[in-house]
């Protein structure tokens, strides 16, 4: 969120695309720093895209940061995941019980 870049990055510089990187100021992003303490922010405005702005709205109000990891998913020796099949075989061994895919929300129970 455009407006919470200075609480998790130095001297950030907003920016829609990742174009530019920041170093990350806490150790709790781990998903999105890396090795060597640097972040490719992208930076949400509520007018630029709401569907975005209100989903990193309602994962602050549930974790405490306003972030999320933008990336391409993929696992070991299965390649980028392309079905909600290959999704959820991705996310039960490691716990993870929510998941967006589109614009649903969808929780594991």
């Amino acid at each position: 969120m455009e407006e919470d870049l200075g609480l998790w990055f130095d001297d950030p510089v907003e920016d829609p695309y990742m174009l530019y990187f920041s170093n990350v100021r806490t150790d709790a992003l781990p998903a999105v720093t890396h090795v060597d303490g640097t972040a490719r922010i992208q930076s949400s405005r509520r007018h630029q895209d709401p569907t975005v702005y209100q989903l990193l709205e309602s994962f602050r109000a549930v974790s405490g940061y306003g972030v999320l990891c933008n990336t391409s998913l993929n696992f070991s020796g299965h390649g980028f995941i392309n079905r909600m099949s290959d999704l959820i075989g991705y996310c039960e061994p490691k716990n993870i019980s929510d998941m967006i895919v589109e614009d649903t929300w969808y929780q594991r129970r």
